[in-house]
């Protein structure tokens, strides 16, 4: 019988309901009728995509229930199965209250990252299965040192990699619906493009055109529809949220799977501009964001500033091991964030 848990580890090996280490790498939360869902990469077979994403959910965030591949590879387009050297990377899900479906982006990607693309799949259940819907580039344009050769990106689009969904309490369109983003690494991973979602979630808010079934955001959409952000910075692993009106980003910079120092930055709009304003974490004296890269941000008492951030320790000879690093995070009232480390911790302590 496993021992219920009531305190967070970071760092350590971190059993689910079946004494197996949580595999949802790269993931995400979504909080759902009092119930978390935490979806993420399902490493558990190595790097290439030979499983699928993997769902578990939890009533307190410190027992997690395996709730199995909700989108299993072999359900995949061939290019991104496992055995065509396919590999899914960052999944995350958002709930559209209109639709009443679960939709999932993810990096798409094959070995070599040059197929960098979005995928898209939905679900009527937070627990899937989901269907696959499509792989694709939200974006064509040509930045000011041309396009990366590597990704194709003249012919199929800007690069779409490293990436993050943020939902916002803001209905612009008036449609009845949040309005909702993807935050993606693009340019070769040289720039981060913010684009805002279609009603459905499930592509970009542009409508469809004669020449392409998906319209894809030009340079005269810039600053409408999405935006250019840390343009030939190289950040990656976006992670959004936001406090007081105030939309935050957390970024990597681009070390493969070493880790480095992070920075936040701050806008007054979901599509920028963002100013850096340096790194969270606090007496990170190696400055490796505490050896993890950041994946999401979770609110626990947004009133009072107090979130949970969420990093991966990638290990990449045994990924699927990689141990996960959830710290206390806090935006104080001049909306610094601060993220520090502690062996142990629980909610209880940290809302005192």
């Amino acid at each position: 019988m496993n021992t219920t848990l009531t305190q967070f580890l970071p760092g350590q090996l971190w059993p689910d309901n079946r004494g197996q280490h949580i595999s949802a790498h790269g993931g995400g939360i979504l909080q759902h009728e009092g119930r978390f869902y935490w979806y993420g990469e399902d490493n558990s077979k190595g790097y290439l995509n030979h499983v699928g994403v993997s769902c578990y959910s939890s009533a307190d965030l410190y027992n997690w229930q395996y709730e199995g591949t909700v989108l299993k590879q072999e359900h995949m387009p061939e290019e991104l199965q496992g055995r065509h050297e396919g590999r899914i990377e960052r999944p995350k899900v958002i709930y559209n209250a209109k639709t009443k479906k679960f939709v999932m982006w993810m990096h798409a990607e094959r070995q070599g990252y040059a197929f960098s693309s979005a995928g898209v799949a939905v679900s009527d259940s937070p627990t899937g299965p989901f269907e696959f819907l499509f792989f694709d580039r939200p974006v064509l344009f040509e930045p000011e040192n041309g396009y990366d050769q590597h990704t194709n990106e003249r012919e199929l689009g800007n690069s779409f990699r490293d990436m993050h969904l943020f939902v916002d309490d803001e209905d612009s369109n008036g449609d009845g619906v949040n309005d909702a983003y993807v935050i993606y690494a693009s340019e070769g991973n040289w720039t981060l493009y913010i684009v805002r979602l279609n009603a459905d979630y499930t592509w970009i808010d542009l409508p469809a055109d004669e020449k392409r079934v998906r319209p894809q955001c030009k340079a005269e959409h810039l600053g409408q529809v999405w935006s250019r952000q840390f343009v030939r910075k190289m950040r990656e692993a976006p992670t959004p949220f936001k406090f007081r009106d105030k939309y935050y980003m957390i970024t990597s910079g681009c070390t493969g799977w070493k880790p480095n120092q992070a920075e936040y930055a701050v806008a007054d709009h979901p599509l920028g501009e963002y100013v850096v304003k340096g790194d969270p974490c606090m007496d990170d004296v190696e400055q490796t964001t505490f050896r993890s890269q950041s994946t999401f941000v979770l609110p626990i008492d947004e009133e009072k500033g107090k979130f949970i951030y969420m990093g991966d320790r990638w290990t990449p000879d045994e990924l699927g091991k990689s141990p996960h690093v959830w710290l206390p995070l806090t935006i104080d009232q001049n909306g610094s964030v601060s993220i520090s480390w502690l062996d142990s911790w629980s909610i209880a302590d940290f809302n005192q």
